[in-house]
Formats: C-alpha cells, structure tokens, sequence
C-alpha cells in the first residue's frame, strides 16, 4: 500500500507462468505458483489445481496452506508480487453479479439522492460477462465514440461453495474472500443523447467489453479481509485522489444480496458480486468527470491489495454509431 506497509499479507489469485494460468500463493508480497508449493510440501506426485478446481475445495486448500506457516524466500522460488503478472484471480467465474445503487450518494445525472433503501425492496443488480474481466496491469480501452469514461472501485466477494436459498446471517460461511474490482463504465454521446427521456439503458453495452471489469491479484480470504462493509477505500488518476472513504454507507450488505441472489438460483465457488461503489470526492471546479487516454487508475482497499490500470484508446467505431454524433457534454 502507498503508506510503505505490506499490499497482501496472504491471498490466492491466478499467475502467467510460462504463457499459461497457473494458481498462485501470495504471502507478505511475495509470489509463488501452487505447483511450487504442492511440490516441495506434499506427497510425491500430488498436483495443484487450477483456480476453477481450487475454489470449490477451497476450505481444504485454505486450511493446509495457512497450517504450512509459509516463509518466502528466492531459494524455494519466491518471487516479488510486481514481477509477476496477474489475470483475474477467478479467471472463469460461472457469474459475475453487479450491483449499482448501493451506497448513499447523490445521482452523478441528476444530483438527487437516490430512493432510501426500505422503498426499493430488493437491491438493484444485472449479470456481467466474464470476458469482460482483466487483470492488474492490463490496459482498459476507451471505445470509440464516448464522451464519458468512468471509474468504480467495488469490493467484490468471492463464493466458495453452493449456495442455495442462504439467509443472509449465514452467508458468510459461502463466502471464500475478498478482492477489488473495477467496473469501467462507458457513455456513448450518440446513445446518451437518444436515450433522454427514455425508461431504457445499455448495461451491455456500457459495462461488457473486454478488460472492463479488471480485478486486483489475489482473493483474500474472509478471516484476514476484515469488515467489507467497512474497509478504507481510495483511488487515484495520475496520483490524484479522487475517493478517499470507507465502505460503511453500503445499503444492502453482502449477506443479503447472497441471500437475494440465491432465492433465484444457485451461487457456484467462484461467482463474483460486486457490492458497488462509495461515493467519490467532489471535482475541482471546472473539472469534467471522466478518464482519458495515458491516464492511470489506481484502487486500493483496506487489507485487500491494490489495482492498477491504464486507459488507452480504441479506434474502432461501434456498430450503430452515426458518422458525425451529436456531441454531448460530459456530466
């Protein structure tokens, strides 16, 4: 973290070793495949699991890493957590689950206050695609035609085994861990202007395109992440602090949307909810929202690690999109 103490005292995630995904331990900011480890601390032949087998044992895998008392060193094949590279920790998750409306902060269109959470019902939540996810490093790309580009930090739990109509006071037992998500968000100037006035949006395209939901290295696991509903939150552009704040104004918290989300379907080991995003700190004045080219997006939670990322443009012009849009003003 920026304040010199350790970024991950322990998490699992997913490492590019050799070109190909392989599970990774993090211990204290160092790095080691699980391969390594199963080799060197196992009985002879037994294999390490790729992440989509890791999780769904996950209490198993958990409780004989934390019993190795692991201490890195390069002799055993420890390597930094900056010299290794990342993809999302849950590479194939069966569900990502999105959640907007969650924190008490006004409107960034209108400037109102949302509706208070006991006239809504149940929380406000759409389904992502997972190839939308990336990793720590990787480049997000600001499609062609938008006017506006956005942030969200979200702490992001990670399911760790079934769940099938869970109430909320015993959800935390599904939860594996914890990490930081991303979730980009896009504003056509086209779309945005045809759609004034309209009860419609565009959450596919907005949120979905490939690298917009990059997630930090490691899941942490839920013993060692701390309260998520009241963990230090923070996120630079270029190193400006644009959030600075804690968790504790989440509406809905995580056992409930466990508990909504599974009263519909089953929760597999490894489906990503997102919980959504605090509110921001206030712009300069005369500063317009949004990212743009060569800038870099930095997020960091409370015992979860951070995430960075670089914004870079992409070219191509969407499908739909008139040749000489209605320019729009950003918010």
């Amino acid at each position: 973290m920026a304040d010199g103490k350790v970024e991950v005292a322990f998490g699992i995630g997913t490492m590019v070793d050799n070109g190909k995904p392989a599970t990774a331990v993090v211990v204290k900011d160092q790095v080691a495949s699980l391969a390594n480890i199963v080799a060197r601390h196992s009985t002879p032949g037994a294999t390490a699991p790729a992440m989509r087998d890791f999780v769904p044992d996950w209490d198993r895998w958990h409780d004989w890493l934390r019993g190795l008392d692991l201490a890195p060193s390069p002799d055993d094949g420890w390597q930094p957590i900056d010299s290794v590279k990342f993809m999302a920790p849950v590479p194939e998750p069966w569900n990502i689950f999105q959640t907007y409306h969650n924190f008490e902060r006004p409107s960034r269109i209108s400037g109102q206050v949302d509706p208070p959470k006991h006239e809504r019902v149940f929380p406000d939540m759409f389904m992502a695609s997972r190839s939308a996810l990336g990793g720590h490093g990787d480049k997000v790309y600001r499609e062609h035609g938008v006017f506006q580009f956005d942030f969200e930090l979200e702490v992001t739990a990670v399911i760790g085994k079934p769940a099938y109509r869970v109430k909320a006071e015993r959800a935390d037992g599904y939860i594996a861990g914890y990490a930081i998500a991303n979730d980009y968000t896009t504003h056509f100037s086209w779309w945005s202007k045809w759609r004034e006035g309209r009860r419609t949006n565009d959450s596919i395209r907005m949120k979905n395109f490939p690298g917009y939901t990059p997630m930090s290295r490691v899941i942490v696991p839920r013993d060692l992440a701390g309260d998520p509903h009241d963990l230090w939150v923070k996120a630079t552009i270029d190193g400006v602090l644009r959030q600075d704040t804690r968790t504790n104004a989440m509406l809905w918290h995580i056992g409930e949307l466990v508990e909504y989300l599974s009263h519909v379907m089953t929760l597999r080991p490894g489906d990503l909810i997102m919980t959504g995003s605090p509110e921001e700190l206030p712009l300069p004045p005369g500063a317009k929202k949004g990212l743009h080219n060569g800038q870099v997006v930095i997020c960091e939670v409370e015992n979860l690690g951070r995430l960075a990322n670089t914004i870079a443009d992409q070219t191509e012009r969407q499908p739909m999109e008139p040749e000489n849009p209605v320019p729009t003003h950003a918010h």
